[in-house]
């Protein structure tokens, strides 16, 4: 495996571990142990820090130290219950009106995760300290400090709290849920190489298909795994395929499901197929129980669409929620046509061919943004007209021509839809002006397809068929 899919791996499994709720916590109830170890050292080292400090350090004997000890561990115990209960109640009702997928973004939050590691801290170092303080102990030789620190630890716990509810109201706030989404959406985006700095990708093409399927009878190289697609190591299966001397097929890209015994890749010629190259394949292909941003850009597209559709869902039925969800596919998008995406054809040092994915293009990212919200909004006016209007400014971003005819049939089918639903003429003529200045945008903005560089960028058609 190389360097890139090692890399892959590594992430996928640091996304399993941020987006769970016990990472931090555990590791703040491990810092206890090394955080009272500390403060008992200081005391045995400075036995008279109260009589020095009399102001800033307890000064009770063993039983009130005692006593304060526990006393915080019972009340700790019991925020930390309600801070659960609570958690509970709003991510059921978060998950009802955004859609299930909101959990692990919640879950992956580093102030949620923080506010209950700082009550696992405080109970775990208390209930050590604790151990160390004997009920007949004089004031003198209590580990003063220790239990200095944590009744400050408690203080915390308090400030904990203030900034868990703080997010928890946050999580109910339509605008607060879309923007969360929206950053992860654009980290991905950002790990996208920019468009001007890096040679055009190559698509699957009608010759590509035709040496891909001129063997008859390729060899197949099954899954053993069923899940998610998380990420394919491209630079590994063509370094593999340049040893073996084959071509690689993938019929499907990160993100789609894999049976067991599913097609995991298609090798020709049959022979060059050894136990070596099988291993490599498999190796080079991370299979999960779930899907991951990692390289599957369309993962933090349909959690943002999730939300637009619970929105106009019969039961909720709030467009603004659905409008305010366009405007930031709006903005992922622009930021998509300024970057260059995956290509589905690899080529070796030599230039030989030496693997063929199913790539994803903007056609097939413009899909999975509106193609739903539009289905689920027809209904709506309001949600056809944003569309429009947002198509119109994407134009404004457009640099290839394929970019402008997807832009141009999505607008066309948004008019379409909202159309065909419209029952007032207001709304009507509406949806026609927007569709006539989305249409005079675009054709302001049409690149010149005689241009070298537009040509070179304009990808030609994939190998594999876009489900709409």
């Amino acid at each position: 495996m190389g360097c890139k899919g090692m890399w892959d791996r590594i992430r996928n499994t640091w996304e399993g571990l941020r987006s769970g709720l016990w990472l931090v916590p555990v590791g703040m109830g491990l810092l206890a142990f090394a955080l009272s170890r500390g403060a008992l050292m200081i005391d045995a080292a400075v036995p008279d820090a109260a009589q020095a400090f009399p102001r800033f350090l307890h000064g009770g004997s063993g039983d009130d130290a005692r006593n304060l000890l526990t006393a915080l561990v019972t009340a700790l115990l019991s925020l930390a219950g309600v801070m659960f209960s609570i958690t509970m109640v709003v991510l059921t009702l978060a998950a009802n009106q955004y859609g299930p997928r909101l959990v692990r973004t919640y879950t992956g939050d580093l102030k949620t995760q923080a506010a209950l590691g700082t009550f696992i801290l405080t109970v775990v170092y208390c209930l050590l300290v604790l151990r160390a303080v004997g009920k007949d102990m004089p004031a003198e030789a209590v580990p003063q400090v220790a239990v200095t620190l944590g009744l400050v630890l408690a203080m915390l716990c308090l400030l904990a709290l203030l900034m868990f509810l703080g997010v928890v109201t946050r999580l109910i706030v339509a605008d607060a849920v879309i923007a969360r989404v929206a950053e992860e959406l654009d980290d991905v985006i950002s790990g996208l190489p920019p468009a001007a700095d890096t040679p055009a990708p190559e698509c699957a093409g009608p010759e590509h298909r035709v040496a891909a399927d001129g063997e008859t009878h390729p060899a197949i190289i099954r899954s053993r795994d069923e899940g998610y697609v998380q990420s394919i190591d491209c630079a590994a299966l063509v370094a593999a395929a340049e040893r073996a001397g084959a071509l690689i097929r993938l019929d499907y890209r990160a993100g789609a499901f894999m049976c067991r015994e599913g097609w995991l890749a298609r090798v020709q010629p049959a022979d060059a197929v050894t136990p070596d190259l099988s291993a490599c394949i498999r190796r080079a292909i991370i299979i999960g129980v779930r899907r991951t941003p990692t390289q599957d850009l369309e993962f933090s597209v349909r959690h943002l669409v999730d939300v637009a559709l619970r929105a106009l869902s019969p039961g909720i039925n709030d467009p603004n929620t659905a409008l305010a969800v366009i405007d930031r596919l709006r903005g992922a998008l622009a930021r998509i046509m300024a970057r260059r995406l995956p290509g589905a054809v690899h080529r070796d040092r030599s230039g030989a061919v030496r693997l063929l994915v199913d790539g994803t293009d903007f056609d097939g990212l413009m899909n999975a943004a509106f193609h739903q919200i539009r289905q689920a909004g027809a209904a709506k006016p309001a949600v056809a007209i944003h569309l429009l209007g947002s198509i119109a400014r994407l134009a404004e971003h457009v640099r290839t021509p394929r970019q402008h005819r997807t832009l141009l049939r999505h607008a066309e089918m948004s008019a379409a839809a909202g159309l065909r639903h419209a029952e007032d003429p207001n709304d009507k003529a509406d949806i026609g002006a927007a569709l006539a200045a989305t249409r005079g945008k675009l054709a302001a903005t049409a690149p010149d397809s005689a241009d070298p560089r537009a040509r070179a960028n304009d990808a030609g058609p994939d190998s594999f068929p876009r489900a709409s």
